[in-house]
């Protein structure tokens, strides 16, 4: 299975708010922990030393923080990268595109140029950004992407950088793995039911008084929301992209030209 995860039990989701205003909603009671099988790599591991450190075997969050951003990115993951464009997705040429787009634009803010240098380097980046999943609320995060061509999607990592208690934060620091399109598909929609299910037995349970009293439910809120929810991965499957790749292609020759100087 791609994509794992544990609901913590309902007594131990501490609420958010003060005392005499404690509450949760569906974002709240979706706390747990989650972790990405790619391959024999787990993404979102914690390293040994971490976990002598005091971390726990896997990332606590609100699973619904996964769940999102990875329904966010699914239209642009599922949109073919081009042959030529698939390294500056992730690994060394997507740094050196980075730091050029940085060079760039350094100092340029009221040059005359400052909106074409500006426009430029949107274009040349952020089709790549869109391909990283973000972990900013995690610390340390962790450095992902996922991105597809026509055949396979790419799973990426490089968490060589990132540390807990001075060693390396994570038990998977550097490797890629590749599925079918279609298989990462019904991976998503797995990961979708099975959170869904779990989620409807957890509203159920709030519903039906099983949070102490002192914590504030919007039941017929956390039931809307509910059903809200049960319809957005079909919706993210349904949008698709329409990236102008020879635009950004060229985009990035100019940004590369001028970064070396040429």
């Amino acid at each position: 299975m791609l994509i794992n995860f544990t609901l913590a039990p309902l007594e131990n989701i501490v609420p958010w708010g003060q005392p005499g205003s404690y509450r949760l909603h569906w974002f709240g009671l979706t706390y747990g922990e989650y972790w990405i099988q790619a391959g024999d790599a787990s993404l979102f591991e914690y390293s040994d030393h971490a976990q002598i450190a005091g971390a726990g075997r896997y990332c606590d969050y609100q699973v619904v923080r996964l769940y999102e951003d990875l329904t966010d990115m699914l239209p642009d993951i599922m949109e073919p990268v081009p042959g030529p464009l698939a390294h500056f997705v992730f690994g060394e040429q997507a740094k050196i595109l980075r730091d050029a787009c940085d060079a760039w634009c350094a100092g340029s803010d009221d040059g005359p140029d400052a909106d074409h240098r500006f426009e430029l380097t949107v274009t040349a980046s952020t089709w790549s950004k869109k391909r990283h999943l973000g972990s900013a609320y995690l610390a340390p995060s962790a450095d992902i992407a996922i991105w597809s061509d026509h055949d396979r999607v790419h799973i990426e990592w490089d968490n060589r950088d990132r540390r807990f208690a001075g060693e390396p934060a994570w038990s998977a620091t550097l490797g890629n793995h590749q599925m079918p399109r279609d298989q990462f598909v019904e991976e998503m929609r797995s990961f979708h039911d099975r959170l869904m299910e779990q989620m409807a037995a957890r509203v159920d349970q709030a519903a039906s008084g099983h949070l102490p009293p002192e914590i504030q439910v919007d039941v017929p809120g956390l039931i809307r929301e509910h059903e809200q929810r049960t319809r957005s991965f079909d919706a993210a499957l349904k949008l698709v992209p329409r990236t102008d790749w020879q635009l950004v292609e060229k985009a990035i020759g100019e940004v590369l030209t001028v970064g070396n100087g040429s």
